[in-house]
């Protein structure tokens, strides 16, 4: 990996939700940070990066983040914002043609055909740092969008910017057998180092391979 560090800004152009937090009646989106797959992924298909075939490979995070030319940092905000919750129908039990017994037993119980979700709305700005690859020296461009969130229905816009300190995930480091410490963990998948230097942390992600 190239010693490049490339710090990005990002700011939500349209509101985006995950299924991060499980809330009364549905859930919500973590607020304070854009995690670094979502980064990541995201960036590999605006580049035009991604698979060309529609059928997904067998789920291995390890694979996807070893063919890219890159690694990144957890983005994160100091000003974290959620909208108020939206409600929503997946009503996957009519759709899907299952039989009227299994309809009315899932009617009863969590899986209900309207839950909520709550969205980080736009105008938020979220800092990280990407490492050992420019997209935009790569691109030729001054920014970039890129999709996040549930069905890819949000929108980020990604600047350069000069980023002093950042954090790592420490879940994606442990994928690469690197255990670091963590000071927040949030999910299983997104548990945040502390704050470190940039140059710190590309030497750290460096060893990811």
């Amino acid at each position: 990996m190239k010693a490049i560090i490339t710090g990005i800004q990002a700011e939500t152009l349209t509101p985006f939700a995950y299924h991060s937090l499980m809330v009364q009646g549905g859930t919500a989106t973590l607020p304070e940070l854009v995690s670094d797959h979502a980064l990541m992924f995201g960036l590999a298909a605006t580049l035009g990066m991604m698979r060309s075939s529609v059928c997904l490979p067998k789920k291995d995070y390890r694979r996807d983040l070893d063919a890219m030319p890159w690694r990144a940092s957890v983005l994160t905000t100091d000003h974290p914002r959620l909208l108020s919750p939206v409600v929503r129908r997946l009503n996957l039990t009519e759709e899907a043609g299952y039989k009227r017994r299994i309809q009315d037993v899932v009617k009863k119980g969590n899986l209900k055909d309207f839950f909520t979700t709550q969205e980080v709305p736009p105008g938020v700005i979220f800092t990280g740092a990407l490492f050992g690859f420019d997209p935009f020296a790569y691109s030729g461009q001054d920014e970039l969008v890129i999709r996040i969130g549930l069905h890819r229905n949000g929108m980020l816009r990604l600047r350069p910017v000069k980023v002093e300190q950042v954090r790592l995930n420490a879940a994606t480091a442990a994928l690469f057998g690197r255990e670091l410490s963590v000071e927040r963990y949030l999910l299983y998948g997104l548990q945040l180092t502390q704050r470190m230097p940039a140059k710190d942390a590309l030497h750290e992600v460096q060893q990811w391979n």
